[in-house]
């Protein structure tokens, strides 16, 4: 095995399912599956990782910040950012840590610079479908009877990928706000995700006034820090993400259409395949077709 792994599973909830398997020597990437009902803890010097609370919600504090995750949120936390992890009812955690090696490998292939891995602003929200996907087929790997090393691999290295392409997004993002001090972009760029999040989880109820409350700014402000991150409103770019869900739905799932459209807040088949198409130049059928 090229690159080594461990898969680190304590469970203290039922201890007996603990587990604990090395793949290869060393520690290239370290999965941390955990299972508890009520846990405090952390990390004094971690390396890069990505945090998910697949089941249930916890809460991680880091450079004074407190993270709320559950459902489809998760955070990256840079190289050496210490951490505490405070969970308060049965939950489960999944985290991926890469060693400065494998994540100054993967930035460097995604950037096509030999450079360090960057350190990014530390933000609690939702990742492209793509690393969503990614993220759940490694937990499926991981938490199965028999895991196989090379996969789990293969989908944590594949996942790394994701994270420097998230990691890209929310840099650029940061760079692109009118603020010149880099703790107030760093805070800005959390609080568009918080907003982000809303945006998201409300779908077709989504308000300016509801996003603004969860960025904790006014909709004037929001507006204004949304066009320079995105070149659109945030309802705008709201019914743009929906819509880029859906195709994703369409291309890797076996989801139907009407659901997928469900889900995306249209209440008819025919208004979906309408903004769809005004969107991407083709129709659902045709995109759902494609992938078979």
């Amino acid at each position: 095995m090229s690159v080594p792994l461990l898969l680190d599973q304590p469970d203290l909830i039922v201890p007996h399912r603990s587990r604990r398997q090395r793949f290869g020597l060393g520690e290239g990437i370290v999965i941390l599956n955990a299972r508890g009902a009520r846990f405090e803890g952390g990390g004094d010097e971690p390396q890069l990782s990505l945090k998910w609370i697949p089941q249930g919600r916890a809460r991680y504090h880091s450079g004074g910040k407190t993270f709320a995750l559950s459902g489809d949120s998760q955070l990256v936390l840079n190289r050496g950012q210490p951490y505490r992890l405070d969970m308060r009812e049965p939950s489960e955690s999944f985290v991926v840590f890469f060693s400065r090696e494998r994540a100054d490998a993967a930035w460097t292939a995604h950037s096509g610079k030999a450079e360090a891995f960057p350190e990014v602003p530390a933000v609690a929200g939702h990742s492209q479908a793509a690393l969503q996907q990614a993220l759940r087929q490694l937990r499926a790997e991981a938490r199965s009877t028999e895991p196989d090393g090379e996969r789990l691999t293969e989908l944590a290295q594949a996942l790394l990928g994701d994270v420097a392409t998230l990691a890209r997004h929310r840099r650029r993002m940061a760079q692109s706000l009118p603020v010149l001090r880099r703790a107030t972009r760093d805070e800005l760029v959390r609080r568009i995700a918080r907003a982000e999040t809303y945006l998201i989880e409300a779908v077709g109820a989504a308000t300016l006034a509801g996003a603004a409350s969860a960025a904790a700014l006014s909709p004037f402000h929001l507006i204004r820090i949304f066009r320079a991150a995105y070149g659109e409103t945030p309802l705008a770019w709201a019914a743009a993400r929906r819509l880029e869900r859906a195709r994703d739905a369409l291309i890797l799932t076996a989801d139907g259409i009407e659901d997928i459209a469900h889900a995306a807040g249209y209440e008819s088949r025919t208004a979906f395949d309408r903004a769809f198409a005004r969107r991407f130049g083709a129709t659902p059928g045709l995109v759902r077709a494609q992938r078979q």
